[in-house]
């Protein structure tokens, strides 16, 4: 398929000289909205620039009009029925929410979390506020969106019904004759040979039940295998202390931190913790903390930098190398040799840490070579910092992936027993580890799918997931959380330890012992009182890791090799489905990913300069080569990529994800290779001629505002004040007839948002958003209600970078409710742009009417379930659309409706109403304000009085409900 959408036009360099001057476009999108280009124009003047069908012919035009069976849920075989409890539980009140503490695990460790149900059913997760990892961040009831996409991931159809036994469908009592038959034969050489593979677990029953299993097994050896790099984390706390150590950064402790190729405001398991802190030392009165970072490909760290210096991945040791001379670090001798701007870089980094001393902090990201790791361990230690702790490790380990892969090669390895981990896909050398894994006589894979490493496995068993079976963990910062059930297993998986409960032989009346059971075993320290509040809860109160001392050895670190290669590529983890477990999920899929905005698949980023070089744009597909490993794949040219530099993402390309998740993207694990895993160096890049469609949503409702993002400064610390009755030629509308009891606002500050995307999963989950597919979103029909908007600003090769969430303004004067001629959009009494769907005919002129470009059409029955287990993750109480009808965010109005009814049940002042929209809910910065502004001591009334305040568009005259907080730049001589 090709892309209808503008390529990038051929003069680069006369385009990047323009954006540099006073007349070029100061905020721009994509690269041709800042040349003004003809065919840009021309794409953002229609009203719907996907309206035509793809060119793709009859076959391209009927898979488009059956985009939704991409969704996850329709269609597939599934379980015969879902049904309702038929006894009530105590406490439920029909048409009510319940909520269960409970943890979704994530990279080994957990995310405490609250699952929402409704009769019985999970339909949306929120974060634990009350979990001691959150005390004093800016929102701890916040969660991120691969954290809230767990509840999609539950309905999944493609989730393993049944037992496999050589990839055909068998019986739990045939694998359990199986496994009792191989326990007996393992039993008389004590298990060896065995050998059990797991990723990084934090979970105490696990930990107890392979100490178990290795006991009755003396000879069996156990692996761990983690696709995402964090044993290199743990390698580098040896190198630097001498023992393997967790470090937790405090950032709401420093006044200045240095990052040296770190995404620590990026996904993970700690984003929540780090980025609340960095928002609750921003908005405090200890001083603006200042970031600078030095990074190959931008991120969201590197957006709100206050110094970005866009380097090759493979030039940062050497950076770091030269900072740690600079601060006079023991171990640390000779000059690294450096450019010009990276002297300059050092040299700020050098200065600001000398100056911030304890209040300094250095952060080196996982994927730098351990070396470099362990030396921004050493200048942490020199500068005293106040912003780091030490722990005991909270994950644990096994040997190596590798030590196993050897063992397999050479015919010592006689059973396998695989829990939930795919290496035949993620691993280094996929390839390898495959061929290696023939060779064992006995393979027993775990997992929620029969994936790549499940068909080379004789027995398949199918797990439950976090939200179906008993469980625990340990959070961040070592607090242990019990995962415990929201509803029965809907595909009959057993937990995971019920599955090793097999292995080890654990009395019980049933094959599988009972997982509760287990779980509560281990925990059987706690009496009845402190386990029913633990379960209350969601946690174990005083169980977090304490802080232990720690000192540097003084043993001299390897200097880093002065790389010369002209060109490196860089292996990274996908924003949204991070390694490729989440693949099948199509909210994720269609998530847009952080700074770039692309959907439904992977690309290569190359800089502008490198773009100019080879003549390529946007979509034209290249060959990447290193060494003999050869990759082909398109291209996407994006503002602030290192010019050395090519980007990859892991996640993709995936052969047994499911029917979301088969085939998309370009799987690019074939490019690694040991010991350069994340950084190869000696590329090349050569253009095929041919061409791949890239989706992303940058191109998408375009508003035409000048000044989207706005500023204040130490020299101009106010903008003007919002006029709330600007001039205006829209009409008034008509009276109620009754007073208003609210006046619901939101603000938004953008000196806050990172750009995370969790306010759009959240709006998805509560809303009941459907997710369209490629093809429906390439033709520009993506249907989320908020969209968080990426906003360059400077040259192309070193711009700045700007978040900016967008849902619907809520207008005054609407002019979609002048446009609809059906009286389909209407204003609710409290000020509030309703939606009648049932009005709607689908004329789009609402849209068209619409400046801030914030309403979505249903073009194809998006929401409609083809599978009886697809709606039961829909909210009861919002509407599922039918075809043909606008949508658009609402200020989640059931949420307003219910705190009034609540109100009125309890005898309050159905005026003085608190209500959390769903976006506000789980941001992890507190970006968001929500509220009556009728109300002068609501947050958001003071927000639209605060000096930053601004509206978007305040020219139109729409009086906009929905106002933003300008981004705070620091004056001259700082930053």
């Amino acid at each position: 398929m090709t892309s209808r959408s503008p390529s990038l036009p051929p003069d680069l360099a006369a385009l990047s000289e323009r954006l540099g001057q006073a007349d070029g476009r100061r905020f721009w999108r994509v690269l041709e909205e800042a040349a003004d280009s003809a065919p840009f124009q021309r794409y953002l003047a229609a009203e719907f620039p996907g309206f035509a069908l793809p060119e793709t012919g009859r076959r391209g035009v009927l898979r488009a009009m059956a985009a939704s069976v991409l969704l996850a849920g329709l269609g597939g075989c599934g379980p015969e029925e879902a049904v309702p409890y038929v006894v009530q539980p105590d406490g439920a009140v029909p048409g009510r929410p319940r909520f269960y503490a409970t943890a979704i695990p994530f990279e080994g460790h957990v995310q405490p979390v609250l699952a929402q149900t409704q009769e019985g059913r999970p339909t949306r997760l929120d974060g634990n506020p009350d979990h001691p990892l959150w005390r004093g961040m800016a929102n701890p009831a916040a969660l991120d969106p691969i954290t809230q996409a767990a509840v999609l991931q539950l309905y999944d159809p493609d989730r393993s019904p049944t037992p496999r036994y050589r990839d055909r469908p068998a019986g739990w009592d045939a694998l359990v004759r199986a496994v009792e038959e191989r326990c007996a034969s393992w039993a008389a050489d004590g298990g060896r040979g065995v050998r059990l593979l797991t990723g990084p677990l934090s979970s105490p029953t696990l930990r107890r039940q392979i100490a178990g299993l290795r006991a009755k097994f003396p000879g069996l050896r156990w692996h761990s295998h983690d696709p995402l790099g964090s044993d290199g984390v743990e390698a580098a706390s040896v190198l630097a202390f001498g023992r393997p150590l967790t470090v937790h950064r405090r950032v709401e402790r420093a006044g200045l931190v240095v990052s040296l190729e770190d995404d620590w405001l990026g996904p993970g398991p700690a984003q929540l913790r780090d980025a609340g802190g960095w928002a609750a030392r921003r908005r405090g009165g200890e001083g603006r903390q200042r970031l600078l970072i030095a990074e190959s490909a931008p991120t969201m760290t590197g957006a709100q930098a206050d110094r970005r210096l866009a380097v090759a991945s493979a030039r940062v040791p050497l950076l770091a190398w030269a900072l740690g001379r600079a601060l006079g670090v023991a171990g640390v001798e000779g000059d690294a040799v450096l450019g010009e701007a990276e002297r300059e870089w050092v040299h700020a980094a050098a200065e600001g840490l000398r100056t911030a001393g304890p209040r300094g902090l250095v952060t080196a990201g996982p994927f730098l070579p351990v070396a470099t790791q362990a030396l921004a361990h050493r200048i942490n230690h020199a500068l005293g910092t106040g912003a780091i702790i030490h722990t005991a490790p909270i994950l644990a380990r096994g040997e190596s992936l590798a030590d196993l892969v050897a063992d397999m090669e050479r015919g010592v390895v006689g059973g396998l027993i695989l829990l939930d981990t795919n290496p035949a896909y993620d691993a280094p050398e996929a390839g390898t580890f495959a061929a290696a894994l023939e060779r064992v006589p006995f393979r027993l894979h775990a997992g929620s799918h029969a994936d790549e490493t499940a068909t080379l496995c004789h027995w398949h068993a199918p797990l439950a997931h976090p939200l179906e079976s008993w469980s625990d963990g340990r959070a961040v910062d070592g607090t242990a959380s019990v995962v415990q059930p929201a509803i029965r297993p809907l595909f009959g998986g057993k937990s995971v330890h019920a599955v090793l409960a097999l292995l080890t032989g654990e009395p019980s009346a049933d094959p599988f012992a009972d997982p509760f059971a287990l779980v509560r075993a281990t925990w059987d320290g706690l009496d009845d009182a402190a386990w029913r509040e633990a379960l209350d809860r969601g946690f174990i109160a005083g169980t977090a890791e304490a802080e232990v001392a720690s000192t540097p050895l003084d043993t001299a670190l390897p200097p880093p090799v002065a790389e010369t290669s002209a060109l490196e590529v860089t292996i990274r983890p996908d924003p949204n489905l991070r390694a490729g477990a989440a693949a099948n999920c199509a909210w994720l899929q269609e998530l847009p990913t952080p700074v770039a905005k692309t959907v439904w698949g992977n690309h290569a980023a190359i800089a502008p300069a490198l773009a100019r070089a080879q003549g390529l744009a946007d979509g034209d597909e290249v060959e990447l080569a290193v060494g003999e490993r050869r990759l082909r794949l398109p291209v996407l040219v994006q503002p602030g990529q290192a010019a050395d530099s090519v980007a990859l993402t892991l996640g993709h390309g995936r052969r047994r994800a499911g029917r979301v998740g088969d085939g998309v993207g370009v799987d690019v694990g074939p490019l690694r290779k040991a010991p350069s895993l994340w950084t190869r160096t000696g590329a090349t890049l050569t253009r095929t001629g041919g061409r791949s469609a890239i989706v992303t949503t940058q191109r998408h409702h375009g508003m035409g505002e000048a000044e989207p993002i706005r500023f204040v400064t130490p020299d101009r610390p106010a903008l003007p004040p919002i006029d709330e009755a600007p001039p205006s030629l829209h009409p008034d509308r008509p009276s109620p007839g009754i007073a208003p009891a609210n006046a619901w606002a939101m603000a938004i500050d953008t000196d806050l948002c990172i750009g995370c995307n969790a306010c759009v999963t959240a709006c998805q989950a509560e809303n009941n958003t459907p997710p369209v597919g490629r093809e429906q979103a390439e033709m520009g029909r993506v249907m989320h209600w908020l969209r968080v908007d990426s906003y360059y600003e400077g040259p192309a090769e070193d711009p700045a970078i700007h978040a900016l969430p967008v849902p619907c303004m809520q207008c005054e004067k609407a002019p979609c409710e002048i446009g609809c001629p059906v009286n389909a959009t209407v204003h609710s009494p409290d000020g509030i742009n309703e939606q009648v769907y049932n009005r709607c005919i689908g004329t789009r002129t609402c849209s068209s009417y619409c400046p801030y470009k914030v309403r979505r059409f249903n073009f194809f029955e998006y929401a409609k379930p083809r599978d009886p287990l697809t709606a039961a993750q829909y909210n009861p109480e919002v509407t599922v659309r039918a075809r043909g009808v606008m949508e658009k965010c609402n200020y989640c109005i059931q949420r307003i409706a219910r705190a009034r009814q609540d109100a009125k049940r309890d005898g309050r002042d159905p005026a003085a109403l608190a209500v959390t929209t769903a976006c506000q809910a789980a941001c992890p910065t507190q970006a968001i304000a929500f509220g009556d502004k009728n109300d002068p001591a609501s947050a958001v009334a003071q927000a639209r009085r605060d000096p930053r305040a601004y509206a978007l568009l305040e020219e139109v005259g729409t009086r906009p409900r929905t106002t933003y907080l300008a981004k705070r730049r620091p004056g001259a001589g700082e930053g």
